[in-house]
């Protein structure tokens, strides 16, 4: 395991920390997210995007600051199919189908994604 600076120990514990807010994020849409929306589900997944675009920019540091591992490397992949799930919402013409693509679809994987990403990170984050 690669000795980490502070520096880069607080970075990773950002990464996973947006990673949860993220979840929280898709469990908002999945609760509000009906034909009579709020204004502020469309705002929540404009936010999701925005983080989703961090974590593109923290999967490219990570490999030098963990080790270009296999399990690194089917991540990153899993993360660009979440990415790719996403963009299906701009395709979207209700709510209704808005909200089955990211029930069905989007949040269980990045959940999925998620929990391998923090089981992958925990040794590197915890004091």
């Amino acid at each position: 395991m690669p000795e980490l600076t502070e520096e880069k120990v607080q970075l990773l514990q950002q990464y996973d920390q947006l990673l949860h807010t993220m979840s929280e994020g898709f469990d908002y849409i999945e609760e509000n997210l009906d034909e009579e929306a709020p204004p502020e589900v469309d705002q929540v997944f404009t936010d999701l995007v925005q983080a989703m675009q961090q974590l593109h920019q923290g999967n490219q540091q990570l490999p030098a600051f963990i080790g270009d591992t296999e399990q690194l490397k089917y991540q990153i992949v899993d993360f660009q199919e979440i990415v790719e799930l996403m963009s299906e919402w701009f395709e979207k013409p209700t709510n209704l189908d808005k909200k089955s693509l990211i029930s069905g679809k989007v949040a269980p994987n990045f959940e999925s994604w998620r929990l391998c990403m923090h089981q992958l990170l925990k040794p590197y984050i915890q004091h």
